[in-house]
Parts: structure tokens; sequence; C-alpha cells
């Protein structure tokens, strides 16, 4: 058994970035990936809210075909410390996730942190297929990291955000 961790950061507002997003924006963002993730997650065909209050949601995620953990659904549990952080708990395969906004010297220098716990009962610590694997997250990490800022721009630039 292995369990592969990941961690990717990438500027939400890089120098040239346009339009700009706020912290209140943003956040707004990451509300609409917890009950729409289709929209951040490529692998994510579907969502299902089962219960919901100001700091936790419970939903039932379905996966495209072929992706994600047999059997193509799982049931989440996700803290949410509105506005830097949600923490999504997969009850079915055990997988962490943690979502994280941080701000630098001023209100418009944000970051966006995923980190992953990702446990693989079949795959052997340190074997090559445990490496190809890592790989392998490491770029979907990349790239839903990085889609989810594009997403949030190009709905501040739709007039999709109320904030």
């Amino acid at each position: 058994m292995v369990v592969l961790y990941q961690s990717q950061t990438y500027p939400i507002n890089p120098p040239n970035a346009s339009p700009v997003l706020t912290l209140a924006e943003f956040w707004e963002v990451m509300q609409v990936k917890c009950r729409k993730p289709e929209l951040f997650v490529a692998p994510i065909s579907a969502c299902e809210v089962l219960e919901e209050t100001d700091k936790f949601m419970k939903r039932t995620v379905t996966f495209r075909e072929g992706m994600g953990p047999p059997g193509g659904k799982v049931v989440e549990d996700m803290d949410i410390r509105a506005p830097w952080k949600v923490d999504f708990r997969n009850l079915d395969t055990g997988a962490f996730i943690n979502n994280t906004i941080s701000q630098g010297k001023d209100e418009t220098d944000l970051y966006l942190t995923f980190y992953f716990e990702w446990p693989y009962p079949k795959i052997e610590e340190g074997s090559e297929e445990a490496k190809k694997t890592s790989d392998q997250l490491w770029e979907q990490a990349r790239k839903t990291v990085q889609h989810t800022i594009d997403v949030a721009r190009e709905m501040k630039g739709k007039g999709e955000l109320k904030h």
C-alpha cells in the first residue's frame, strides 16, 4: 500500500492577469466548485449535494467513464472555512484534498494551493508503478489548480460573480 502526496501552488493574479480577482470573488468561485465540481475537475461529470450548512457539505460525485475510483461514484464530506479553505474527505477511498487560498503582500496578491493525499492499496511503496502513478497525479493536480484559476477569471469576465 502507498499513499501518494502532492501539493501545488499557483498565483491567482500573476502579473498582467486580467481581470484581477479579489478574495471575495475567488471564495465565491470556491463555493461554486463545491456544488459544481465538474466545471473545474475534468474527471468529474456530475455532483449531487446531499447535506449543507455554512461550514459543512456532503456530496456524491460521479466520475466520467474510466476515470476516478472503481464504481465511478464517491461520497465526500467537505469542511468549509470561509474565505480561506475547503477540506474534501472521500468517504469511499480515504483520499483527502485541501484547497487553500492564501494572501501575500496586498489584497489581490492571492495564491491557490491544492494538497492531495491519495491512498493506493494495490500499489507497493517505492515501486515503479508508484512513481509512474505519482507523476501522473502531479500533472493532473497541476492542471486542476491552473484550470480552477482560469475558470474563475472566465466567470468574472462573463459577469457571473456577484462580489
